[in-house]
């Protein structure tokens, strides 16, 4: 047996090209759709209604490009909308919340967990419950850190002024025994070097996409829907805005010879 519909990837912006690049490496054979909605990023600060709209019309646009299941590329849409729309549609789906907190439990050693994420997944407080529910005797320090998104989407993450952000941002971790910090919005593993550097080599980066896309894999290989062919899959970006800059990062993230990058009008 042989799937040959792509998977679909779905994200707020450009974050989501992180989990694609890891899709990329884990199922070479597979075509991908993403779609980042820059019209209306960033989510972290929005109400989870608009969330979860701006959510289902990027879920009917990747069912309108016959995709075989999706995944949310995105903490915030994981955490609001997720739970809702599995319930609307059949199509298999996969967010990044549970994956990473049963990563980041497998691996600490001293029981304490940084979580970083938008204002929206620390409100939602959607980590610290999954990770207690995994184990409850961990404890769980989260830090929103919303305009991380903007030193993103900017490309600005090697500048001094980014550097020192970061650095105060993340300031209330140090002094504690945190040995595990959860990049908990996928913005966040393209400044991984410059959180890494400040944080220190004894605290372990938890990138949730990586563990999605084991599960993903694992789903796809369980119920036949693999591609079989060996061919490599091809990669058909979207973007709802800032085409010229989602252009820009998106080669500089997955490489130039990504070529099919395209401004879409999705919802009302």
């Amino acid at each position: 047996m042989s799937d040959k519909r792509p998977i679909g990837l779905l994200d707020s912006g450009v974050g989501g090209l992180t989990v694609v690049e890891e899709v990329i490496k884990k199922l070479p054979s597979e075509d991908i759709v993403f779609i980042g909605d820059e019209a209306h990023m960033p989510y972290g600060v929005r109400p989870a209604s608009e969330i979860i709209k701006y959510t289902r019309e990027m879920v009917e646009f990747l069912i309108s490009q016959n995709v075989k299941a999706i995944i949310y590329a995105c903490n915030t849409a994981t955490a609001r909308a997720l739970p809702t729309l599995q319930k609307e549609f059949d199509i298999p789906m996969f967010g990044v919340i549970k994956s990473g907190a049963q990563s980041a439990v497998k691996d600490t050693k001293t029981k304490e967990i940084g979580v970083i994420a938008t204002e929206s997944t620390v409100n939602s407080n959607s980590y610290p419950e999954t990770i207690q529910a995994t184990d409850n005797k961990v404890q769980v320090r989260s830090i929103a850190a919303q305009h991380f998104v903007k030193i993103v989407e900017a490309n600005a993450g090697d500048t001094q002024k980014a550097k020192d952000d970061i650095a105060q941002t993340l300031k209330p971790f140090k002094n504690t025994n945190i040995d595990t910090l959860i990049l908990g919005c996928t913005h966040f593993p393209m400044l991984e070097k410059q959180i890494q550097a400040f944080v220190g080599d004894k605290v372990k980066l938890v990138d949730p996409g990586i563990e999605t896309t084991n599960v993903a894999k694992q789903f796809l290989h369980d119920h036949n829907l693999e591609n079989a062919d060996s061919k490599k899959g091809e990669v058909e970006l979207n973007t709802t805005a800032n085409l010229d800059s989602f252009k820009l990062l998106a080669k500089d993230w997955l490489g130039s010879d990504i070529t099919d990058i395209n401004l879409v009008n999705i919802g009302d």
